[in-house]
C-alpha cells in the first residue's frame, strides 16, 4: 500500500495533480449524481486504529474522482463510466491505502513542523514564477480551479511529507552490494558497434502474373478473408428533436415568467483588478503598511519591503466565486483605489488594493429572450418526443407499416440498399448509416417493422427487407486480392534471397558498402549500441548482445528483414565511471528499499488491526452502480 503513496507523491504533491483530493467540494447531495438517501451512510467500510471510512465518505470519494478524471480529460466522465470501466475496486484500495498510512505514521508519531509544510508548498515548481520566488496569485488560482480548500491541502501535505519519513527509514537499512552495482553496471554500459543492413520487402519489385496454379493455390489459401459479408436492405423511419421542436410554440408571457425566475443566471459576477505584497510577519507589513500612507507607490514599495516583482505584485481579476481565503470579503468590501491594511492568511501577511471594479451585469429580457426559448422549447420538445415515439410504437404494434405511419404523420423516411455490418455497399463504399441504426437493421428479423428504438435525443423505427447471406467471392472477382497476395510472397522470397546473399558476402570479407550498393538496400554502420538503447527493434538487440563480434545474423521482423554484424564490442570499468557506479548502486538501492517498505506497512496493517467490512461495502458499490444506472434512466 506503500507503494500506492509513492507513485502518486510526484503528481499528487510537486507536480500539483491531486489524484485523491483536487475535486469539486461542491456538496455530494448537490451534484444529481447519487440517490438523495445513502444507506448505511454513517457505517464503515474500513476500520483501522481507531479511524475510519464511511459509507458516505467512500461515496463522496467516488464523486469527487468522477469528476477530477473528467475535468483533467476534458470529456465527460460519469459515475456509471466509472462503474462499467472497473473503477471503484480501484478507488476503495486507494482509500483504504490513504487511511491505513495515516493510522501508521499515527501510531509512530512521526511528525513535520509547521514551517516544513510551509516551505515545500512554496517551493512546489507549480506556485513559482519564472524567477523561483512563490507566486501567491498562482496558488490561489490553482485552489480556485480545482476545487480545493487550503486546509485539505495543506493536511495531505502534512501527510505526504509524514509518511516520507516511514520511507526513508525502511530504505536506509536497505544495502546494495558492490559487486552486484559493478555486474550491473558493466551489462548496462557495455557497448557494440555494427553494420546493419535493411531489406524492406514492400519496396521490392514484382514483374509478371501468376500463374493459374499459384492462383488456385492463393484462392485456397484466402477462403476465409474472400467470403463476402451479410448485406441487408432497409427502411427507417425517423422521429428526430428537430421534427418536434418545429411544432412548438412558446408565449410570450410563458418566456417572461420563465426570465424572472432565472434572473440569477442572466447575469456575470463582479470582477476587481487586485494587487497584493505578501509578508511573513506582520511587523514588516506594517512597515509597507507606513509607507504607502506616507504616499509611497504600490509597485516600488512591493519592490522594496516585499521584494516582489510587478508579475508577483499583479494578482489579477478576482469575482465572488473565485476569491478564496479569508481575505475575500475584505477585498470585496474595499473601494475602488483602496488600500486594504495588513491581513493575516495561512501563508503571512497580505497588504491589498483595489485598482478597479467592474460592476455586476445583469442581461435584459429582450437580450436572452431567444436563449430562453430555445430552452423551453428544447425541454418541452424532449417530453413530446418521448410521448410521440410511445404513440407511434402502439400504431407500429397494431400492425402499421412504415409508409402508413410516415404518410399520416410527415415523418421521414430513408431506405437503405445492400449494406454490410461496417457499413459498406458492394462497391466498398461508406453509406452514411447511423451507428446505432445500423447495428439494430443486423439484430432485427426480416419483414417486420422493430420497436422503436432510442438514438441519443432521437428515435426510430426500422424494417429490414431484404438479406443477402454471406458467400465465398467467385475466382474471378477475386483476382485483385489473389494478385496482392502473390506480389507479397514474391517480395518475401526476394527479401529472404538478399538476406542471404548479404549474409553469405558478409562472411566472405567483401566491403559493407559494395554489399549494399550491389543489393540495392540500405545500410549504415551504427556506434554506441547498448543492451537498452532503442538503435534497433529490441529482439535485433537481444541477439547483437548474445553473439560473438564478427558473426552476422539476421532477424526477420513483420515489415523489415535485418542483417546485422558485430563489429566492436567496447566494454566498461565501473572503477573508472565512480558516479554512474554510484548511479546503478542507488537505483538497485532503492528497488529494494521500496520493497522494504512495502513489508513495512502490509506489517503495521496488521499489527493496527486493519477491517474490511465486506457486507458494508459490498451494500456501498452497489448503492454506487444503482444510483448511477438510476441516473442514466432519467436522462
Amino acid at each position: 500500500m506503500l507503494k500506492f503513496f509513492r507513485d502518486q507523491k510526484n503528481s499528487w504533491l510537486m507536480k500539483g495533480i491531486l489524484t485523491l483530493t483536487a475535486l469539486s467540494f461542491v456538496s455530494l447531495f448537490g451534484t444529481g449524481r447519487f440517490l438523495e438517501k445513502i444507506p448505511d451512510e454513517g457505517k464503515a467500510v474500513a476500520i483501522i486504529a481507531g479511524q475510519k471510512i464511511t459509507v458516505a465518505q467512500f461515496v463522496e470519494e467516488v464523486n469527487r474522482q468522477v469528476r477530477a478524471f473528467s475535468k483533467m480529460t476534458q470529456k465527460p466522465f460519469t459515475v456509471k463510466d466509472a462503474v462499467q470501466s472497473g473503477m471503484l475496486p480501484a478507488l476503495f484500495n486507494q482509500a483504504v491505502s490513504r487511511l491505513t498510512m495515516r493510522a501508521t505514521v499515527d501510531s509512530l508519531n512521526l511528525t513535520v513542523s509547521d514551517d516544513a509544510v510551509r516551505a515545500a508548498i512554496a517551493n512546489m515548481p507549480a506556485f513559482t514564477d519564472y524567477n523561483g520566488s512563490f507566486s501567491l496569485s498562482a496558488y490561489k488560482k490553482y485552489l480556485s480551479e480545482t476545487g480545493v480548500t487550503e486546509k485539505r491541502f495543506i493536511d495531505d501535505a502534512f501527510l505526504d511529507m509524514r509518511a516520507q519519513q516511514l520511507e526513508d527509514a525502511a530504505k536506509s537499512a536497505t544495502v546494495a552490494p558492490s559487486e552486484t552495482a559493478a555486474l550491473f553496471y558493466r551489462l548496462q554500459k557495455e557497448k557494440r558497434t555494427a553494420d546493419v543492413f535493411t531489406v524492406k520487402p514492400e519496396t521490392l519489385a514484382v514483374k509478371g502474373e501468376p500463374s493459374k496454379q499459384d492462383r488456385d493455390r492463393i484462392y485456397k489459401e484466402l477462403a476465409d478473408d474472400l467470403i463476402a459479408p451479410e448485406y441487408r436492405t432497409f427502411t427507417v423511419l425517423n422521429l428526430t428533436l428537430k421534427d418536434v421542436s418545429d411544432k412548438i410554440k412558446i408565449s410570450e408571457e410563458e418566456l417572461l415568467e420563465s426570465y424572472n425566475e432565472n434572473k440569477d443566471s442572466y447575469s456575470t459576477e463582479e470582477i476587481r483588478d487586485v494587487d497584493q505584497m505578501l509578508f511573513t510577519s506582520k511587523e514588516d507589513a506594517d512597515k509597507a503598511f507606513d509607507a504607502l500612507k506616507k504616499g509611497r507607490d504600490f509597485m516600488q514599495v512591493a519592490e522594496k519591503y516585499a521584494h516582489q516583482t510587478a508579475d508577483q505584485t499583479k494578482l489579477g481579476d478576482l469575482t465572488p466565486s473565485t476569491a478564496t481565503g479569508d481575505w475575500a470579503d475584505v477585498v470585496f468590501s474595499a473601494k475602488k483605489g483602496e488600500i486594504v491594511p495588513p491581513v493575516q492568511t495561512a501563508f503571512g501577511w497580505q497588504i491589498l488594493r483595489v485598482n478597479k471594479i467592474t460592476p455586476k451585469i445583469e442581461k435584459s429580457f429582450k437580450d436572452v429572450r431567444d436563449d430562453i426559448e430555445r430552452k423551453m422549447v428544447a425541454a418541452v420538445a424532449y417530453d413530446t418526443l418521448s410521448e410521440t415515439a410511445v404513440a407511434l410504437d402502439d400504431r407500429f404494434g397494431a400492425g402499421e407499416t412504415i409508409e402508413e405511419v410516415a404518410r399520416s404523420t410527415g415523418y421521414p423516411v430513408v431506405k437503405y440498399t445492400l449494406v454490410d455490418p461496417e457499413g459498406k455497399d458492394e462497391n466498398g463504399k461508406q453509406v452514411n448509416v447511423p451507428k446505432t441504426v445500423l447495428n439494430t437493421a443486423f439484430a432485427s428479423d426480416t419483414s417486420r417493422e422493430s420497436p422503436m428504438v432510442e438514438d441519443g435525443t432521437d428515435f426510430f423505427v426500422l424494417r429490414v427487407d431484404d438479406v443477402k447471406d454471406p458467400a465465398l467471392k467467385p475466382v474471378e472477382k477475386a483476382g485483385k486480392e489473389i494478385k496482392a497476395a502473390w506480389i507479397k510472397e514474391k517480395q518475401k522470397e526476394q527479401a529472404r534471397g538478399i538476406v542471404e546473399s548479404v549474409k553469405s558476402e558478409l562472411q566472405r570479407g567483401v566491403a559493407p558498402k559494395t554489399i549494399a550498393k550491389r543489393a540495392g538496400i540500405e545500410y549504415k554502420r551504427v556506434d554506441g549500441i547498448t543492451r537498452r538503447g532503442n538503435e534497433l527493434p529490441v529482439s535485433v538487440t537481444y541477439q547483437l548482445f548474445n553473439r560473438p563480434a564478427g558473426e552476422a545474423f539476421s532477424a526477420i521482423m513483420p515489415a523489415e528483414y535485418f542483417v546485422v554484424k558485430s563489429v566492436k564490442t567496447v566494454s566498461t570499468d565501473p572503477e573508472k565511471d565512480k558516479i554512474g557506479l554510484f548511479e546503478i548502486r542507488r537505483l538497485l538501492q532503492e528497488q529494494a528499499g521500496n520493497e522494504k517498505s512495502d513489508a513495512v506497512l502490509a506489517d503495521f496493517s496488521s499489527f493496527l488491526g486493519l477491517q474490511i467490512k465486506e457486507d458494508t461495502t459490498q451494500k456501498a458499490f452497489a448503492y454506487i452502480g444503482k444510483s448511477a444506472q438510476e441516473k442514466d434512466e432519467e436522462e
